[in-house]
């Protein structure tokens, strides 16, 4: 197995991760999306991949899916200081190439070569729970088996002690406020019953 560097601080793997070239998503990006929020914090929000906002800003949600978060944290009980948020993947790219694009989901071999840094925000941010936003994301820390539409909302415990839950996408949720604004009525009470669940169980 490789030798990791050490590292003394979460500022230091940030710093580090800027310059990762280790796979071909960083080719097209603009910038690394670090995780953001508060280093100390119980529960940690894990996406699959950053936006084309993200990607200009440097930071994750910023976007409009990222106010519609800020939304449901607050009828949640809380926001982003109070929380981590951070990436599987931290580069933006798309299916073709060009900024604007379809968004291309994360490979295995992506996966695991941004895995470094998803291990590294988790031994220094050290959450007792996490919520996994989306299918890829859940797939991703709890297990390649996980099914969203079957076990959205169902507690998992990782070897590592940490308490996950996986959830639907608010990105895929605002899409149907939009188009189907009926049917996002449940979703959204859903996703915001999951995020509380969450808020909860790391205060306890």
């Amino acid at each position: 197995m490789m030798q990791m560097p050490f590292y003394a601080s979460l500022e230091e793997v940030r710093s580090a991760a800027t310059a990762c070239q280790a796979c071909r998503r960083a080719r097209q990006r603009s910038r690394m999306v670090a995780g953001s929020g508060s280093v100390t914090a119980n529960l940690m929000l894990v996406a699959e991949y950053p936006s084309q906002r993200d990607d200009r800003t440097g930071e994750p949600f910023s976007g409009p899916a990222g106010d519609y978060l800020d939304e449901l944290l607050c009828a949640a009980g809380t926001d982003r200081s109070q929380i981590y948020i951070t990436n599987i993947v931290r580069c933006y790219a798309t299916e073709t190439g060009r900024a604007g694009d379809r968004i291309r989901s994360a490979t295995k071999r992506e996966r695991d070569a941004c895995g470094v840094w998803m291990d590294l925000e988790l031994q220094f941010v050290d959450p007792t729970v996490i919520l996994a936003v989306g299918a890829p994301a859940a797939a991703a820390l709890i297990g390649d088996d996980f099914q969203l539409t079957q076990q959205r909302g169902r507690w998992f415990q990782r070897a590592d002690g940490r308490w996950i839950m996986g959830t639907m996408q608010p990105a895929y949720v605002l899409r149907m406020r939009t188009h189907e604004p009926k049917r996002a009525v449940p979703l959204h009470q859903l996703v915001l019953d999951d995020i509380r669940a969450a808020v909860s169980r790391s205060q306890g």
